[in-house]
């Protein structure tokens, strides 16, 4: 039988493939909680999520994330990735640039039964505005949730 942090590092690397690399979007149930809360995108839940993620795959269609390590502790999971692609798309206002990216992300998971049930990301937004050429703003790349 196949321990709980072992479900729990699958749950995460296939949710990373098939969401994220392959943008199989309409099969988010198979991995979120119906109660999931996003802590890194706006609104704060499922929709948040889908959001950034039409926002990143219309920019950079090729994107592909790489798992580079991975932490598994109780019900978290913390990755470290890297995102490479190619800027093909209007990202934030900046228009398509041709120019490859390769930026860094941490996320942060908790999961239930199988399912992610939150979710937090770090993502390295000033490196990846340097590389498509971006002008710098205020606006988060993510929110962050203060009390």
């Amino acid at each position: 039988m196949m321990s709980t942090i072992d479900l729990n590092t699958n749950v995460v690397r296939s949710f990373i493939e098939l969401f994220w690399n392959q943008g199989e979007f309409a099969g988010t149930e198979e991995f979120l909680t119906s109660g999931y809360v996003d802590h890194a995108y706006m609104p704060n839940h499922k929709e948040g999520l889908l959001n950034m993620a039409n926002i990143l795959h219309s920019a950079f269609p090729d994107q592909k994330w790489t798992i580079e390590s991975m932490i598994a502790q109780d019900d978290k999971v913390v990755i470290r990735l890297t995102l490479r692609g190619t800027h093909t798309g209007t990202f934030r206002g900046t228009e398509p640039t041709n120019q490859i990216i390769e930026v860094n992300q941490y996320r942060e998971f908790r999961l239930e039964d199988g399912k992610i049930a939150e979710h937090w990301a770090l993502f390295d937004t000033a490196t990846l505005f340097r590389q498509i050429g971006a002008e710098w703003n205020e606006q988060p790349a993510c929110k962050i949730n203060r009390p």
